[in-house]
């Protein structure tokens, strides 16, 4: 518990969607986990998705279908269980899932990493991180601004780069698979996070997917 009190706190100090990135970071370094995230599927919207990192596990993990149908029908946590998500290269049974529930028929689920030696401990912790989900989500409501006081105009090779990036993709992965150069991916996301006025491509990937400009 004296680790939940300064959380709950950090959480309500909170004032920007920006700030909840580095809120997972922190937990992932402080806990050792491999990946920390939370998806919410809103109601007509593009779904929210924010993380401590690109992580390829989270992001295939939220883009599933089966997650978000999972989510919906369950209030209590619970271990992915293997190939019940997705593909076999992913852990799936060191994922900790803690099912939330928004504002109407929103709901999501805040998503854990966890390392093999930490995932037998999985039904101990989920509790814990079941009280700050719910934190999450209040701190959601409550920081997230309507779309179109914050929409920005990207251009449609802007938006292919920056949804590469969100999927974990390197400049030059980018380069590769839309057959542009490297310098010219780096110009493009340079321009994203200009427009979206981010300090780095993490926080222009953050922006873009609240704001619906880009999706997983």
């Amino acid at each position: 518990m004296s680790q939940l009190e300064p959380m709950v706190k950090q959480l309500e100090q909170m004032t920007t969607l920006d700030a909840l990135p580095a809120f997972f970071q922190q937990i992932q370094q402080q806990f050792g986990y491999r990946f920390c995230g939370i998806v919410l599927w809103r109601s007509q919207r593009t779904p929210l998705v924010l993380s401590a990192n690109a992580d390829s596990d989270f992001h295939r993990l939220v883009s599933n279908d089966a997650l978000q149908q999972f989510c919906h029908n369950r209030c209590t946590p619970a271990q992915a269980l293997t190939e019940q998500f997705v593909e076999h290269s992913v852990q799936t049974n060191n994922i900790l899932i803690i099912p939330v529930k928004a504002l109407g028929t929103d709901h999501g689920a805040l998503l854990i990493g966890l390392h093999p030696e930490q995932a037998v401990l999985a039904q101990q912790i989920a509790w814990y991180w079941t009280i700050i989900a719910h934190y999450v989500v209040e701190t959601l409501a409550r920081v997230s601004v309507d779309n179109s006081e914050t929409a920005v105009t990207l251009t449609q090779r802007e938006k292919a780069c920056l949804s590469w990036a969100a999927k974990g993709k390197t400049s030059w992965e980018i380069s590769q698979i839309l057959a542009i150069s490297e310098r010219t991916v780096n110009f493009h996301l340079g321009n994203c996070i200009s427009k979206t006025n981010s300090n780095n491509r993490q926080q222009a990937i953050s922006r873009c997917l609240a704001a619906g400009q880009i999706n997983l």
